[in-house]
């Protein structure tokens, strides 16, 4: 059994480094001092703790940004969610931190380090800086990772004796009279005698010090899989063009990918929320014919659909809400039945897109025998299943009512196909169906109906 402890303690500058140009010098402050910056503002001469006078005089071209005006919660928990298809259990640390169990991973992961592999893999691909250690005890595990350098994996402490007081969760106040009595490593403290420790230390800082050996568990509470996929992503930088939030939507719509391919599931129907900053939000819904679950599918039509849109405020925040959730494979209805054309399918979001939900629908079978309730226009969005009886061939075009015909001047070629449906609604019919040809050589749908011939459609 271990414990892994992954955390981002730049998860903000890091969002604001996708958003802006790579030169860009950036820095965040707070009570007027530099808390984080990026390579370019440090090339410059801008250092962690200066002022913010002094940062202006280094770089004046440098970008600031205030601690309280970004907030990364709702990107954070999205990152919770994705440790989760690593593990079953993982619990949040209220310092951007994670805590990802190893119980249950054996066969997965045969080694702790082929489990951080993979978490490292994984968020190293959203251009993500995180510290990210194991241990055989949770609290081991975040002590460890704190020691590391951001810049560097696994560049830190790899065993617990050794770790400086300074990367435990100990009070500094406590850390400096510690350090002050020569005590600078867990490996020294331990030495102390228990009674002695907790004269020194008092139960709170003892009990987390248990908690790094072992001797306690910690409390945590560990989340929970979300069963519907809605999720906000908070712009760092406001943007006022389309260009501008396409990269943001990018990020968002391979979350939602992951997220599909986790559980199994597509969809066709996704909702894009935009928050303005002094106006009222912007619904945009858009339906596809397929099942998606890529995000280059979903982005292609987001793309499209964005492209006559005039943004009428700057964009502070956008959400995605999957509003209907099919198994994989869903959209398959037979074994042997041939599927609709990738092409054509395309050709229909396209157009829904551009055109709008109801400019086009398309043909749908209904159970009903009778040729004029047979089959109805439905919006793209609606998956049917149902076919035409195939034993009988039906014409590609039907007549919008029947028109009396002389039998005489047309050759049956068919045996008779007998319908005798809707007594029910009051609209009842009675007919013998046949193909023959008319007197043009064309290919015509008949049918008698109380000793009178109607012509009532036409075959291709």
């Amino acid at each position: 059994m271990y414990w892994i402890y992954l955390d981002f303690p730049q998860l903000a500058l890091d969002l604001l480094q996708r958003e802006h140009p790579s030169q860009q010098a950036l820095a965040i402050h707070h009570n007027k001092q530099i808390i984080q910056l990026n390579q370019v503002a440090h090339h410059l001469g801008v250092y962690l703790g200066c002022s913010l006078n002094t940062a202006y005089q280094l770089a004046p071209q440098l970008c600031l940004y205030q601690q309280s005006d970004l907030s990364c919660d709702a990107y954070f928990d999205a990152l919770a969610q994705q440790a989760l298809y690593y593990s079953a259990q993982v619990a949040v640390h209220p310092d951007k931190g994670l805590y990802i169990s190893g119980a249950g991973m054996r066969n997965i992961y045969p080694k702790p380090e082929q489990h951080i592999t993979k978490l490292v893999t994984h968020y190293q691909h959203q251009q993500l800086s995180f510290r990210i250690a194991h241990a055989p005890s949770a609290m081991a595990a975040r002590w460890l990772a704190r020691s590391q350098d951001i810049k560097q994996v696994n560049s830190g402490i790899k065993f617990l004796a050794d770790l400086p007081l300074s990367a435990s969760d100990l009070p500094s106040s406590l850390v400096t009279s510690l350090q002050a009595m020569g005590l600078y490593t867990l490996k020294q403290l331990s030495k102390l005698p228990r009674p002695e420790l907790r004269k020194r230390l008092g139960e709170d800082s003892l009990h987390l010090l248990d908690q790094a050996n072992g001797q306690q568990s910690t409390p945590l509470t560990f989340i929970k899989p979300q069963a519907r996929y809605q999720q906000a992503f908070p712009l760092l930088a406001e943007t006022h063009t389309i260009q501008g939030l396409m990269f943001s939507l990018k990020q968002a719509c391979q979350h939602l990918q992951q997220w599909l391919r986790q559980r199994q599931f597509c969809s066709n129907i996704l909702v894009l929320t935009l928050n303005f900053r002094n106006k009222p939000c912007e619904i945009i819904t858009v339906k596809s014919a397929r099942l998606l679950q890529t995000s280059h599918d979903w982005l292609a039509l987001f793309r499209l659909k964005l492209e006559s849109i005039r943004l009428s405020a700057a964009v502070i925040e956008f959400s995605l809400d999957c509003q209907a959730l099919y198994p994989l494979g869903h959209e398959v209805s037979g074994l042997f039945e041939p599927q609709q054309s990738a092409c054509d399918n395309l050709l229909f979001d396209q157009l829904s897109v551009r055109l709008g939900e109801h400019a086009i629908s398309r043909l749908s079978c209904q159970a009903d025998f009778r040729p004029e309730y047979a089959s109805q226009y439905r919006p793209l969005s609606q998956h049917e299943a149902l076919s035409y009886p195939k034993q009988f061939a039906r014409p590609c075009w039907l007549l919008p009512q029947l028109k009396p015909i002389n039998i005489q001047h047309y050759t049956l070629l068919s045996e008779p196909e007998r319908i005798a449906s809707g007594w029910w609604d009051e609209q009842s019919v009675n007919r013998d169906y046949y193909m023959a040809q008319s007197p043009d050589q064309g290919l015509a749908w008949v049918c008698q109906e109380n000793r009178q011939w109607y012509l009532h459609g036409w075959f291709a």
